[in-house]
């Protein structure tokens, strides 16, 4: 990548392609080369890759080394761990590998990684591979990487395993006696069904079988297994097809690993955020209370409008996310009201202006205590915004259209219902139908036509009620 820009910088390559000039050298060359991402997928291949392994580009790119069918599972393992040397900055020596040429032949490379930058950044690596003397199988190479695989497989955590076509294990790392209990030899010769419970093996049966049926790789298959001792070790299984020369499946190779401290940490933080959700759910109901113990009339209003709010959330089809904001809203969105005097409240006839302007000052009253109460949604946005109107005839801010929040829309044609449909210290309760009316009426000046829409479906069609309050 470096050549072709110096080279481009320099005039040589003037009005050429830059992806042609690359193609070129790397065709060019008699060894084979290869681009490799920072994901660890072939991103290129020249021909001299073709000529050596006897695989097209199209067997290569765009593949992880584990899904390449001409690396050996140790050649995939050690090509892996120096990979990412390469991409954390440190210089690896080459070294060499085994590969099965498509013609089945087994080539012992010399393979160098070098890193492949852009901007002074790694964003992959370049192999070069070269035939190390044309040896063949049963040629040992003078230092085999068979040392370095047994290494790696002896000290990492993880269980690797080798299963073959009928997925019977042919070999299973030492670690297994840490992990499950088990010597080897206890696990040579059996199934990994053998070592679940019944209800765990069929569902395991049905996920390795498919893989192995369509000979394609499986990850992250999770399973509760038994430990020699009967306590149960959650492991978490990935593993890649191997063939033979033939192209004949021959069988599987991966790794278990143990997640079981991962599965109980993570069951603890749900359990936390479960209690923290019941004592957010507690706070919330503890303030709509207070709010309807200064007032008889509208005791129960809060939990109403919340139950016609959600039902019309949920005729309008909204995800169950907004119809939680619109629950926790609508239980909260006369808050403001614990800051209007008692006797303002619950006076029986009409107010005057400077009590009416009292009244209309809860949604801002509201607002400015709970936007201080960091909820993981814009519930204080919603609470001031429930008495504003399309046409902009609401309050506080006398908002239009879409200045309005979508869910402060829903809030809005609710508690207008609710208010008319029920008592209160000034009038009685105006009747279901008028309220319907009053919000067929309005739906094109006053409210949201698809809220009001939504409203009247959730009546006339769905047979709505409220709930005892």
């Amino acid at each position: 990548m470096a050549i072709v820009h110096d080279l481009s910088a320099t005039g040589y390559l003037e009005g050429l392609d830059a992806r042609d000039c690359l193609r070129a050298i790397l065709d060019a060359a008699r060894d084979g080369m290869m681009l490799i991402d920072a994901k660890g997928d072939v991103a290129a291949i020249n021909k001299g890759t073709t000529r050596l392994t006897g695989y097209a580009e199209e067997e290569v790119v765009g593949r992880s080394f584990e899904a390449i069918r001409m690396l050996p599972f140790r050649t995939v393992v050690d090509i892996q761990s120096r990979f990412k040397g390469i991409m954390s900055g440190l210089e690896v020596p080459p070294f060499e590998a085994e590969i099965h040429a498509k013609s089945g032949e087994l080539l012992t490379l010399e393979i160098q990684l070098s890193p492949w930058t852009n901007a002074g950044k790694a964003v992959g690596a370049i192999a070069l591979m070269r035939n190390f003397g044309g040896q063949r199988i049963g040629k040992p190479a003078p230092h085999p990487s068979g040392e370095r695989f047994r290494d790696l497989v002896e000290t990492t955590s993880d269980l690797v395993w080798e299963m073959d076509d009928r997925l019977v294990y042919t070999y299973i790392s030492p670690h297994v006696c840490e992990m499950l209990g088990y010597t080897p030899e206890e696990v040579l010769g059996k199934t990994p069904f053998d070592f679940v419970p019944l209800r765990e093996a069929r569902q395991l049966i049905r996920s390795l079988t498919a893989a192995v049926a369509a000979h394609e790789p499986f990850r992250v298959i999770q399973t509760a297994n038994l430990h020699k001792s009967g306590r149960v070790v959650l492991l978490e299984t990935s593993g890649v097809p191997f063939f033979d020369r033939s192209g004949q499946l021959v069988g599987y190779r991966g790794i278990h690993r143990d997640v079981t401290q991962r599965r109980a940490a993570d069951e603890q933080v749900q359990a936390t955020i479960k209690r923290l959700e019941s004592t957010v759910e507690s706070v919330i109901q503890a303030i709509s209370l207070t709010v309807e113990m200064r007032d008889h009339y509208t005791a129960g209003h809060q939990k109403r409008v919340n139950q016609l709010a959600c039902a019309i959330a949920r005729e309008m089809n909204l995800p169950m996310e907004r119809v939680e904001i619109i629950r926790v809203a609508g239980l909260l969105h006369d808050f403001g009201k614990i800051f209007v005097p008692t006797e303002i409240l619950i006076k029986p006839g009409k107010l005057n202006e400077l009590e009416f302007s009292l009244v209309r000052s809860h949604p801002q009253s509201g607002y400015s205590v709970l936007k201080n109460i960091q909820f993981p949604w814009p519930i204080a946005d919603i609470v001031v915004q429930h008495h504003e109107r399309m046409d902009g005839s609401g309050y506080p801010s006398h908002l239009r259209g879409d200045e309005i929040g979508s869910d402060a829309r829903i809030l809005a044609v609710a508690d207008v219902v609710e208010a008319m449909a029920f008592h209160r210290s000034y009038r009685p309760a105006l009747g279901l139908d008028t309220a319907l009316r009053e919000i067929s009426k309005n739906k094109a000046t006053l409210y949201d036509p698809k809220v009001a829409e939504a409203c009247l479906d959730t009546f006339l069609d769905r047979k709505f009620k409220w709930e005892d309050a």
